[in-house]
Parts: structure tokens; C-alpha cells; sequence
């Protein structure tokens, strides 16, 4: 079943909702949530998951608590835009566990791509070990995260 096959009601909109809010409450507190009973929460949960509308269901854990200080965003601009090189630096970032994040934007920079580590030595050692070390890059601009004002996984499911 593909995602423009399934249609999404609102007690699965309320059920997303809650599931975002804690992935690891109860079937019969999400039931509430959802206004469903519980026994149809996980029917729901198998045929969303089946759609690729839930993608994962997963824990989150707080950088700073896990000794990760220092985040930094970089924009990267490719040499060229032929298939080797960006195939080249989209298995680069792949394989990066400390990037978190890597989205293709619009404007000078070609692709955004969030860092977290340790520490500044650390992440120092992230760009040159890495990301210097990609022939595909012409260009990086990094900037240190100072302070988060926002950072949420939950989407903005409308009624």
C-alpha cells in the first residue's frame, strides 16, 4: 500500500499525535488519545506503518545529556551536479553517524547538513576527516549551534 492510497481519518490523526507526543505510551492511553478502542489502535498502527505514513517509532535522547555539546549546520555546495559527485557526497553523509540531518535547499548552498559531536575538537576533526576529504565538495560554510530555541520531531497534523 503506497501513502496516496491510504486515507488518513482524524481518530489516525489524533493516534499520530499522540504517538509523536510519547512513542512509548500504552495502547490504552493512546486508544484514549485517538478516541478509539484500544484493540483498533494497533490495526491502525500496522496499516500506517504498512503505508509508510509511520515511518519508525523511536526514542529520542537529548545531545547534551549524552555528551554531545557542540552541533553546527553547514552548507555545502557541490563542484558539479553530475551524478558521480553528487552520488559520491550523498554516501559520504550516509555513512557520517554524526550527521543528522542533510537535506538538498534551494539558493547559493546545495545541501544543509546538521553535525552533532562532542565537543569543537571533535566536530574540528568531523570536517577534516570527512567532509575535507570529499572531492565533491567545492565549498562549506559552517556555522555553531549557540543556542536551540526549537527542536522537535512532531508534525503539524491538522484536524
Amino acid at each position: 500500500m503506497k501513502r496516496d492510497e491510504i486515507a488518513i481519518d482524524e481518530a489516525d490523526r489524533r493516534l499520530l499525535r499522540a504517538i509523536q507526543r510519547d512513542a512509548s505510551a500504552s495502547q490504552a492511553e493512546l486508544a484514549d488519545e485517538a478516541g478509539v478502542s484500544p484493540s483498533l489502535v494497533s490495526r491502525r498502527l500496522s496499516r500506517l506503518k504498512e503505508a509508510g505514513v509511520l515511518r519508525a517509532v523511536v526514542g529520542l535522547v537529548d545531545p547534551q545529556s549524552a555528551g554531545l555539546t557542540c552541533s553546527a549546520i553547514i552548507r555545502v555546495r557541490l563542484k558539479d551536479h553530475t551524478a558521480t559527485s553528487v552520488r559520491a557526497f550523498r554516501e559520504m553523509v550516509a555513512r557520517m553517524e554524526e550527521a543528522t540531518l542533510c537535506v538538498m535547499i534551494t539558493g547559493e548552498a546545495d545541501y544543509l547538513v546538521k553535525i552533532v559531536a562532542r565537543d569543537l575538537p571533535h566536530f574540528q576533526e568531523i570536517v577534516q576527516s570527512k567532509l575535507l576529504r570529499c572531492a565533491s565538495i567545492a565549498h562549506m560554510e559552517s556555522s555553531i549551534v549557540l543556542e536551540t530555541l526549537k527542536d522537535t520531531t512532531a508534525l503539524p497534523l491538522a484536524d
